[in-house]
């Protein structure tokens, strides 16, 4: 799952929901247990989160959709296409409306800087400055979503030019059937995020 979908089923607590964030950004055992306890428990549900999805049969089916051309590339495509998929029916999961809803989000960002390492603020401010979560309810926003990944992907393998925004046209191909995928996952992952959160020691509470 991508930036969106992890703050959604984050706990209502602003460390974890942070944690949630920038679950991606901590790597190692060691570095996760200098953070406070409760963003180490937000970006343990971000780790539970990805697995969970990554195992999903249905998952999977959404993945084979477009493996075909993308292979390896197709579950990164649809970790950001997912978050584009929650937008589309905001209100069926949430009360409040997704504007409000991110700029929660941008709002603690701002008045959390002493928890965050400088590649998370620097983040942060690119997820405001761009309003990045909001960007995902419009095509064109996860095109652009889809041509950052792919920047920073070629960075590091310089050898092998990567354009997963090229992958545009082939999601609109299948949106229906992976849009029937997501809607039948998704109920699914919120079940699993509340059930983890309870065990890692928080109750969720639904935005």
């Amino acid at each position: 799952m991508n930036y969106l979908a992890h703050v959604y089923l984050a706990d209502d607590s602003p460390l974890s929901l942070l944690g949630n964030l920038m679950g991606d950004f901590v790597k190692g055992r060691d570095r996760l247990n200098l953070l406070p306890v409760e963003l180490q428990r937000g970006v343990r549900l971000h780790r539970h989160i990805d697995s969970f999805t990554d195992h999903h049969p249905t998952v999977h089916r959404a993945i084979r959709r477009i493996s075909g051309n993308w292979g390896w590339y197709s579950g990164i495509i649809l970790d950001v296409y997912f978050d584009h998929l929650l937008t589309l029916e905001w209100d069926r999961w949430s009360d409040l409306p997704l504007r409000d809803f991110c700029d929660h989000v941008y709002d603690l960002l701002r008045t959390h800087p002493d928890v965050l390492d400088t590649e998370m603020r620097e983040m942060g401010e690119a997820l405001i400055r761009n309003d990045r979560l909001m960007s995902y309810s419009k095509l064109d926003g996860i095109e652009e979503a889809l041509r950052r990944i792919s920047i920073m992907m070629t960075l590091r393998m310089p050898h092998k030019p990567i354009r997963l925004q090229d992958a545009m046209p082939e999601l609109a191909l299948h949106h229906d059937a992976i849009r029937a995928d997501f809607d039948a996952f998704f109920p699914e992952l919120i079940a699993f995020a509340h059930a983890k959160n309870c065990e890692l020691g928080y109750v969720a509470v639904a935005v």
